[in-house]
């Protein structure tokens, strides 16, 4: 097999290894990017319901997940601000929109991904597709990366090959065993930011409808996170970001307390029990028969499917049963509506993988391998995992900024070492 020389190898053509191979480059190293798809940024189309959130303003480390503290000094130095900047460099206008979400001003995440494909191009790296790294392979000076047909030589590697999540647009395992075989551990792998599964026969009926709510996962009862936000119903799953965010806490929990998971939904969080139970109790009066009578006094509070789901199983309810202890029972039901968590989508439907290569494994502040001087990690293989909002996307960016960067000055200082011998 014939062997190409570079500076720089980056395995992984998703958001940061195209940012890091764009910032190796423009500092002038020779580089080269490496993906196993036949075209680079397939994931990046789909991020932000291709819109591609970039970064989100209100960053904190409460929005990350896994080694977050050990995180903190990458946020530090490139915050929201500095990655919009660099953005703006490349020739990027971008927008914020809600909850401090921001976008590329189109609103479209093509625009990102033909972006860096042409600041590739125009940086002088090389773009090679189709090409899987089955191994990479220290040498005297730099690494050999290998395909099944192909090989060559980078002095230095950037490895920022992704997760498991949504294997569909390319995601899969390659990038831990190449991290493994250099000597890293991998911490336990789970799907994150997916939707709970919960038995079809509770929530086929709603299927399709929404409801605006306080989402809650309970273990044998206690809760163990509350998010707010929109609930989507599939045939036999909760979806929408507040269920996203209570996925990557249910992934997290033992086996065991998995089988005592629920949601629990509270369809009108600003009223306290007492207070729905007044407003039912007004509503009373209403022209109402039989079922019909409980029915028609929660369809003045939430959505008539959710109402008739709501309610609690009662045979040969009257009008004259709806006594305080029955309009209590209806407002317990608003407040309580559960569903038990059966497991997640999996992989093929989830943003991101949580879990990774630990940070205490890696430089910080230039993302190289504490293991094996000369690899750089970027991205989603590291142990650090994001809620919704462009956090993930950040994380992507800021890492591959700083790798991208720090593999180009190594390389600029071996080859002036060299040069004074």
């Amino acid at each position: 097999m014939a062997e190409s020389v570079y500076d720089i190898a980056v395995v992984g053509g998703g958001a940061s290894g195209m940012m890091a191979a764009v910032e190796a480059a423009r500092a002038g190293a020779r580089v080269v990017l490496l993906e196993a798809q036949q075209r680079a940024g397939r994931k990046l189309l789909a991020s932000g319901n291709g819109r591609c959130n970039l970064t989100n303003r209100l960053l904190t480390a409460q929005n990350y997940h896994g080694d977050a503290g050990t995180a903190a000094h990458v946020w530090e130095r490139w915050t929201p601000e500095l990655v919009i900047r660099e953005f703006r460099r490349f020739g990027l206008l971008c927008r914020e929109l809600e909850e401090g979400r921001v976008y590329p001003y189109s609103l479209q995440a093509s625009t990102v991904q033909k972006l860096l494909l042409r600041l590739l191009e125009n940086t002088g790296a090389e773009l090679h597709c189709g090409f899987l790294a089955e191994n990479i392979t220290r040498k005297e000076k730099g690494f050999t990366i290998a395909s099944p047909s192909e090989r060559l030589l980078a002095q230095r590697v950037i490895i920022a090959a992704g997760g498991k999540a949504a294997p569909q647009l390319g995601g899969g395992e390659s990038g831990y065993e190449l991290a493994r075989a250099l000597g890293h551990t991998v911490t336990p792998l789970f799907p994150a930011l997916v939707q709970l599964a919960v038995p079809r026969a509770r929530v086929k009926a709603l299927k399709g409808a929404r409801a605006l709510a306080a989402a809650s996962l309970l273990v044998d009862g206690r809760v163990r996170k509350t998010v707010r936000g929109e609930v989507l119903f599939a045939e036999a799953a909760l979806s929408g970001i507040c269920i996203f965010e209570l996925s990557r806490v249910y992934g997290a929990l033992s086996e065991q307390e998995q089988k005592n998971a629920c949601v629990r939904l509270d369809l009108m969080p600003e009223y306290e029990i007492g207070d729905i139970k007044q407003l039912l109790k007004g509503a009373r009066g209403s022209a109402f028969h039989g079922a019909e009578a409980a029915e028609g006094l929660l369809n003045r509070l939430i959505a008539q499917e959710l109402a008739n789901r709501v309610l609690p199983k009662q045979q040969g309810t009257t009008e004259q049963e709806l006594n305080p202890r029955r309009l209590s029972q209806l407002a317990v039901a608003v407040k309580q509506f559960d569903f038990p968590v059966t497991g997640t989508l999996g992989w093929e439907h989830a943003q991101v993988t949580a879990g990774g290569i630990p940070l205490a494994e890696i430089n910080e502040n230039t993302m190289e391998s504490r293991c094996c001087p000369g690899v750089y990690f970027t991205g989603e293989i590291l142990n650090i995992d994001g809620d919704c909002g462009g956090f993930n996307l950040h994380w992507a960016w800021s890492t591959g900024i700083i790798a991208g960067r720090a593999a180009a000055l190594k390389n600029r200082e071996d080859v002036c070492t060299e040069s004074q011998k």
